[in-house]
């Protein structure tokens, strides 16, 4: 009985990590949402800001989603497991969420290559 249970949350650990969250959209660009809050779940030590993004790390999502003002929300994210933790904490507390936007894709196809002679 007790493998079962430990069995069960490891499941369900693994599901609210790494399942995609339905009914969200990715969007390719922030620029025609105005009426939306824009939440930078990313950490505070990433090198760029967004210009008019309310930064809460997804670890201080459940002390500081009081501060988040409005209740239509685009999340963005560094990567998939942080943008799913965020958006089911966001649910969690009857926020919309509009879509979500992965912050370094831009650059994930590239190669930096060194040339050998």
């Amino acid at each position: 009985m007790t493998y079962i249970v430990i069995g069960v949350l490891v499941l369900y650990a693994l599901y609210y990590r790494y399942v995609p969250v339905r009914g969200v959209k990715e969007l390719t660009s922030l620029s025609s949402y105005e009426q939306v809050t824009l939440l930078d779940v990313r950490d505070y030590n990433e090198a760029d800001e967004m210009n008019g993004a309310l930064r809460v790390p997804v670890a201080y999502l459940k002390r500081y989603y009081q501060t988040i003002p409005n209740r239509q929300v685009i999340v963005i994210a560094k990567s998939n497991l942080a943008k799913n933790v965020a958006i089911r904490l966001l649910r969690r507390y009857h926020f919309s969420i509009e879509g979500y936007y992965i912050k370094g894709h831009e650059h994930v196809n590239e190669l930096n290559m060194v040339k050998c002679h």
